[in-house]
């Protein structure tokens, strides 16, 4: 015979990198490891300041981006879920290597059409990639200020000071300063990347609350490999992250009670 306890475990919250040099980092700030089967991913099920965590690196991209994360949700309820890794700096954003920024906003950079006009959106050409009848969703996926603003605090009280603002997502990467400009000037973005706005799509449609947080590995410019700090960055979001896991309290359904036999 079995009944349901009154008393509560809390959902856990999902911290999800594309690749192994992002996720390598975060691991040593985990208790309690145990590994975690996500599809073909590795993951690992621990915990960060008393906080239930699952941490996998899901692949390179959107398409694995979305992948991964939906095998997560389809097979785990969850709090809140929390996108980190490497990012590139737009050339104005007064962003230096190694330091730490979050999103406000998620937004897809290349998903539209290119016209003779310029480019359009997904809303310039009359689709959402989500279909909400009361504020249908083309590329700009919101992050809720409210949890920004926990996050920055908190990076703040341990002295990393992040900053703040739109991130863009692309399939591919600027590899010039041109491309950056335009992207940037177009966006009123600080830094892109190639899974986030991917990770936010399936937080929407899951309805669980979303936030991220990125390292500056490299400025968007002519590309340079000599001036990039791809460990150092990873280093500085997997810390911002793990900072953030203890001290975010995700909006969504955050316990749910035990079953006793």
């Amino acid at each position: 015979m079995s009944h349901v306890s009154s008393a509560v475990v809390a959902l856990p919250i999902v911290l999800i990198c594309s690749v192994d040099l992002e996720l390598s980092p975060l691991l040593a700030h985990l208790s309690s490891v145990q590994p975690l089967r996500v599809r073909a991913r590795q993951g690992w099920r621990g915990e960060i300041a008393d906080r239930s965590i699952l941490a996998v690196a899901g692949g390179m991209g959107k398409t694995n981006a979305a992948h991964t994360l939906t095998a997560i949700l389809e097979a785990h309820r969850v709090a809140g879920i929390v996108g980190f890794g490497v990012a590139g700096a737009y050339p104005s954003s007064g962003l230096a290597t190694e330091s730490v920024a979050v999103a406000e906003r998620q937004i897809y950079g290349d998903e539209g059409v290119r016209t003779p006009e310029g480019w359009w959106s997904c809303e310039g050409i009359g689709i959402p990639l989500v279909e909400d009848a009361a504020a249908p969703i083309f590329n700009d996926f919101p992050i809720e200020e409210s949890a920004v603003d926990v996050i920055v605090g908190a990076l703040a009280g341990a002295g990393i000071s992040a900053a703040r603002g739109p991130f863009v997502t692309v399939s591919c990467c600027s590899g010039t300063r041109a491309a950056g400009e335009e992207l940037e000037q177009r966006f009123g973005a600080i830094c892109e990347t190639m899974e986030g706005a991917a990770y936010a799509h399936v937080a929407r449609l899951y309805d669980v609350p979303y936030v991220e947080i990125r390292g500056i590995s490299n400025l968007v410019e002519d590309r340079d490999f000599t001036r990039w700090r791809l460990a150092q960055a990873a280093a500085a979001a997997a810390d911002a992250t793990a900072i953030a896991a203890g001290a975010w309290h995700p909006r969504s359904a955050s316990s749910i009670a035990t079953v006793q036999t």
